[in-house]
């Protein structure tokens, strides 16, 4: 399909730099009404955390966007990871891509994990029918990653929609063996990254929904944070002296089973083997700080934390954050009297360890990661959330 005259919309929209405006909707625009959101999300991904598949759960959550990132440019489209689901936006040209790779994702959590997605593509102009905008900006959270932020409650919409019956018209079914997709650069090589004497926080917050100048309520919480944790530079749960490589194979076999799909078994051991080996290489050009004529080898984990998504914005405040158990008990008394005094709602999620799930493209610069609490971060937290949510729509 050629390409629509929206097609670069996304890529010229200007770059927010600082965190604390991207609740301020003058950093916004409107989504072309010929544009689709894409939206997953992984049936009962409690049970698959309470059975120690976490990291599971986040792979798939991330294999759609590593999917359609294959196929275009990858600074031309917004995208967003939220543990047990992602989200994206595409230009009327890549909807049959787009299909492909939902229906080749939603058949390898079947075929391989055991686990169902639920997918759909739903047109921006149904959306907009239905009273709500995707509005997007361009968050440059590091040199290297430019992050897609969302607003208008669009995004939010879509994926209530995808859990409620219905929809069948934009649902995605799974591929019956036929679509081949490119999942190349989805890794899953890092150990939990602990860091001594700090719990990892994950945190979602919402305005009440009707709440006139929502903007206001998210700058206050971002403002807090700084006041508490000195939010920009000292929260970042990836740190680079925390960061250990993994060379168990169990650990690798989330990875694997993705990457080696529909492949024979010797297929499958040659990828663990290489893997392996990758990993072990890449333990030592770290160690000694090589550099090649590709790849600053001692940059790289520092350029990890920079290219993390511990923080972001889809219609909701979301991070995962590290700081002292003082400090989050500072921030939970301030989002409890928010919450009582029906400002806004929370979720929260208290662990010892983030999680990464890695897109690596290349190994200089070009690679973002999906940072996660340990034990279901995002999934709990997004639990404790619509349960304060539905009290304030009773209230």
């Amino acid at each position: 399909m050629a390409k629509s005259d929206s097609s670069n919309f996304y890529s010229g929209l200007p770059f927010i730099e600082d965190f604390f405006n991207a609740s301020d909707d003058n950093n916004y625009h409107s989504l072309p009404s010929d544009w689709h959101v894409a939206v997953t999300d992984i049936v009962n991904s409690t049970a698959a955390i309470n059975d120690d598949r976490y990291k599971t759960v986040n792979i798939l959550g991330a294999s759609p966007i590593v999917g359609i990132l294959n196929i275009t440019d990858r600074n031309s489209i917004p995208y967003v990871f939220g543990g047990d689901g992602s989200s994206f936006c595409i230009p009327p040209e890549l909807y049959e891509d787009a299909r492909s790779v939902l229906a080749a994702s939603r058949q390898i959590g079947k075929e391989e994990y055991g686990l169902d997605i639920r997918a759909a593509i739903i047109p921006i102009s149904h959306l907009n029918e239905k009273g709500y905008e995707v509005n997007v900006a361009r968050y440059r959270a590091s040199e290297h990653y430019i992050q897609g932020i969302f607003s208008g409650g669009g995004l939010s919409y879509a994926e209530e929609l995808l859990k409620k019956p219905g929809l069948d018209e934009y649902r995605i079914e799974a591929s019956s063996g036929g679509e081949e997709v490119d999942f190349t650069g989805l890794e899953c090589r890092w150990q939990e990254v602990k860091q001594p004497n700090k719990e990892v926080i994950t945190l979602l917050v919402k305005n009440r929904p009707g709440i006139s100048s929502p903007e206001k309520v998210y700058q206050e919480v971002l403002h807090k944070m700084r006041e508490i944790f000195g939010f920009d530079d000292k929260t970042n749960p990836i740190a680079p002296s925390q960061l250990h490589m993994n060379m168990s194979v169990s650990e690798l076999m989330g990875e694997v089973k993705l990457r080696t799909f529909g492949q024979h078994w010797i297929q499958q051991l040659l990828y663990i083997v290489k893997a392996q080996l990758q990993i072990l290489i890449g333990k030592v050009l770290m160690a000694f700080n090589y550099e090649t004529s590709a790849t600053d080898w001692g940059q790289y984990k520092t350029d990890m934390a920079l290219n993390s998504d511990h923080r972001k914005f889809d219609d909701m405040l979301r991070v995962v954050i590290s700081g002292s158990p003082k400090q989050r008990k500072q921030l939970q008394a301030y989002l409890q009297q928010q919450y009582d005094q029906e400002k806004l709602a929370y979720g929260m999620h208290i662990t010892d360890a983030a999680m990464i799930t890695c897109m690596v493209f290349q190994y200089q610069n070009e690679h973002v990661h999906f940072v996660d609490g340990k034990d279901g971060g995002y999934v709990t937290a997004s639990k404790e959330l619509k349960k304060r949510l539905r009290k304030l729509k009773k209230g």
